[in-house]
């Protein structure tokens, strides 16, 4: 997963749908300087396993030193956080607003597809959360939180250097009883691949 195209593609996103200049949307912890107003910040966070899959070990072709370098591939999920803050208290311009409407825009063919080219799924659209609003600097302030549940694939191996490589089994030899019922099967003994 290339984390780097999933923030500047969610922030393009949001930017996009919420007609706002990319320099007031900001990501969790981003330097950031003098910012008017609506402030949109980001947020990625609870990284975990998703419910129930457990991680799949794939084994790819031989590497060039003639071993296998398992890989670990597990479906996740993580919670993304959008915040706003306006200091408009018109009933059209609260933060609430504009979070409810990029709610509603989630439903789009478009957001689907974009999400899709993150390699991401929303698992959950979340709900909108109003704050209270508090005052700051002698003013009021709008906030909301919309947080939103993620879905994504990683997959990740050992690098090669740390020598944890698995060697290939040239021949195995199957064979025994299997019972069917009550019926035993004889499975007669076979090497595979055959042996030259």
């Amino acid at each position: 997963m290339d984390w780097q195209a999933v923030e500047d593609g969610l922030k393009a996103w949001v930017v996009a749908m919420t007609v706002t200049p990319a320099h007031l949307v900001v990501w969790d912890s981003a330097a950031v300087g003098m910012r008017t107003w609506p402030q949109i910040d980001l947020r990625l966070s609870d990284h975990r396993a998703r419910d129930g899959m457990a991680p799949e070990i794939v084994y790819p072709p031989l590497d060039d030193a003639g071993q296998i370098q398992p890989v670990a591939v597990a479906q996740r999920a993580c919670s993304w956080s959008i915040t706003v803050t306006t200091r408009d208290q018109r009933a059209n311009g609260k933060a609430y607003v504009i979070l409810d409407a990029l709610a509603v825009m989630l439903e789009l063919p478009y957001s689907y597809e974009f999400f899709g080219s993150l390699g991401l799924a929303l698992l959950d659209p979340g709900r909108v959360i109003p704050n209270t609003d508090l005052p700051r600097d002698h003013r009021d302030e709008s906030q909301a939180v919309l947080t939103l549940q993620l879905g994504y694939v990683t997959a990740v191996s050992v690098p090669p250097e740390a020598g944890a490589g698995v060697d290939v089994i040239e021949h195995v030899e199957i064979g025994g009883v299997a019972i069917d019922v009550n019926v035993p099967i004889v499975i007669e003994p076979e090497i595979t691949p055959p042996l030259p």
